[in-house]
């Protein structure tokens, strides 16, 4: 997977405890448990866990049983760090192979906490940063199944395509969970649903911050996968945000992304009976499930996609107003169902003018429709007439109801390169700092 380098870290054997943290020592507070005798929840709990795991080295039953109950209590967010080391638990002993400690099959190694099969752990050095890591076990590389930060990785001997992450606070980086599957009785399919979350996400200090949250549709396509998407890779949504936002242009916001289905054209426009189950399916099943695992603000929504997936977009926005502030469309394709008038263009001026900010943008040449760009200033002016403010990216004002962000790249072809090339303009739009 990784040519091994020596590198030495950390090995756990039997009650060994790891060497001190030399680095961003939490505050006090943190790392005490509450009034109930329990650590803060979820990542903020980390220092007062890691504390946890110094009581319980010596072995006392009572404090063992404290760590397994606060492990237990994080069994599905993957390694905890916190003032420099890291806490790693497995179901068996084996190795945590990073890049911190060069790939080492040896430097750290999962084992049971005096003896408790149920405590199988590592603890170890890990300094501030985004990390990548896998575990070893043998000649077996896998993922982390308990964590669900994961990063795609292009190196040929990964069979996996992806390594876990461990991304601290101070890192400067936000990065991709899974999220739990959304499935739909009506639509009948389930479909894998992803998140970026910002930098320092998990920190503690912002363990009570919500973040405006846009919804992508096409999940398969938008993040930094150099193999997807017919050789133009996705549209690295990922590590825009982590420069758009260490430039100070983008404020923090989380993407989730839903993968579309095999019934991809007919949900998002081909056909209207099955664009409106899909439309109820976002907005009843889908969201609520995704916001339920993360902290998004639920009165900062926004809706995104190119393609169908634009004018799937312009129709979740137009006709859920009270939901979402705006919607994004990268080269909307607002064709479909035109022979029975019922094509986007054909009823926004029946869906009205409605308090939402759009961002609307596309290439080709409007003399033959390429990249649908005489169809999109067609409802960019429909917009226009209906009250929306337009103005040009990158000067589009703020985000506010009723303003048009709009941009034209002449010639821009139809596909996830140009929507990469594109999209910091529609997330400047969304969360301006």
């Amino acid at each position: 997977m990784r040519t091994t380098l020596p590198f030495l870290l950390v090995t756990l054997v039997g009650c060994g405890r790891a060497s001190p943290a030399t680095v961003d020592e939490p505050d006090a507070p943190l790392a005490v448990p509450d009034a109930d005798g329990r650590c803060a929840a979820s990542h903020a709990g980390a220092p007062c866990v890691l504390a946890a795991y110094d009581a319980a080295v010596a072995c006392d039953p009572g404090a063992l049983a404290t760590l397994r109950t606060e492990l237990d209590a994080r069994a599905t967010l993957g390694p905890l760090w916190a003032g420099g080391r890291a806490l790693f638990r497995s179901p068996q002993p084996i190795a945590i192979a990073g890049d911190w400690n060069g790939w080492s099959t040896t430097a750290l190694v999962t084992t049971p906490l005096c003896g408790d099969p149920e405590l199988v752990i590592a603890v170890g050095d890990v300094p501030v940063g985004y990390h990548t890591y896998k575990h070893a076990l043998g000649e077996a590389w896998s993922l982390d199944a308990t964590n669900p930060a994961f990063a795609y990785d292009d190196f040929a001997g990964n069979a996996d395509g992806m390594n876990s992450v461990l991304n601290t606070p101070g890192s400067g980086r936000g990065h991709v969970v899974h999220l739990d599957p959304a499935c739909s009785t009506a639509l009948g399919n389930c479909r894998d649903v992803t998140a970026y979350l910002p930098p320092d996400y998990t920190a503690p200090a912002t363990a009570a911050v919500r973040y405006p949250v846009v919804f992508l549709h096409d999940g398969q396509n938008v993040w930094s996968d150099h193999d997807c998407c017919f050789g133009h890779t996705g549209w690295e949504v990922d590590t825009t945000l982590d420069a758009e936002i260490a430039a100070g242009h983008v404020a923090p916001i989380i993407a989730i992304a839903a993968d579309h289905s095999i019934a991809r054209n007919a949900e998002y426009g081909l056909s209207i009976d099955t664009m409106m189950t899909f439309i109820t399916f976002q907005v009843e099943e889908l969201q609520p499930h995704a916001l339920a695992q993360v902290r998004g603000d639920d009165h900062h929504l926004f809706v995104a996609g190119s393609s169908l997936g634009g004018l799937v977009s312009m129709e979740l926005v137009l006709r859920y107003p009270s939901i979402y502030a705006g919607a994004g469309s990268l080269s909307g394709a607002f064709w479909p169902n035109m022979d029975t008038q019922q094509a986007v263009r054909d009823h926004v001026a029946q869906l009205g003018k409605q308090p939402v900010a759009i961002y609307l943008d596309h290439g080709g040449a409007i003399a033959d429709n390429s990249d649908g760009a005489a169809d999109s200033v067609e409802v960019r002016d429909l917009l226009v007439g209906l009250g929306w403010q337009r103005s040009d990216s990158p000067s589009c004002a703020a985000p506010g109801p009723n303003a048009l962000c709009y941009f034209t790249e002449p010639g821009a072809t139809h596909d996830e390169l140009a929507w990469k090339a594109r999209a910091w303009r529609m997330l400047r739009f969304f969360a301006p700092t």
